[in-house]
């Protein structure tokens, strides 16, 4: 039978630290994507017709800031909405 030393062990248990890091990483919730209804369609539209990313996504804060229609909690302080949030 093969004898495990102390090196192979913590090789071993590395090894398993990783793999459970790495199925945790995977199964990240995924944003919501953006909505295909009529508030959106002018977002969409743009994206279609070639404007930039950063230009489109300035004008998402008339809607969603904290006055009209506040972002959760825990959603991290970014205004990079198509980065997470995709276009159907």
């Amino acid at each position: 039978m093969l004898k495990l030393n102390k090196r192979d062990l913590f090789t071993i248990a590395g090894v398993v630290i990783l793999l459970v890091l790495l199925i945790f990483a995977g199964t990240r919730n995924e944003a919501t994507a953006v909505p295909a209804d009529e508030k959106h369609l002018a977002f969409y539209a743009a994206i279609k017709d070639g404007q930039d990313r950063i230009a489109v996504e300035t004008k998402c804060t008339t809607c969603h800031n904290n006055q009209k229609q506040p972002l959760p909690v825990k959603h991290p302080p970014k205004e990079q909405c198509l980065i997470c949030h995709k276009l159907k």
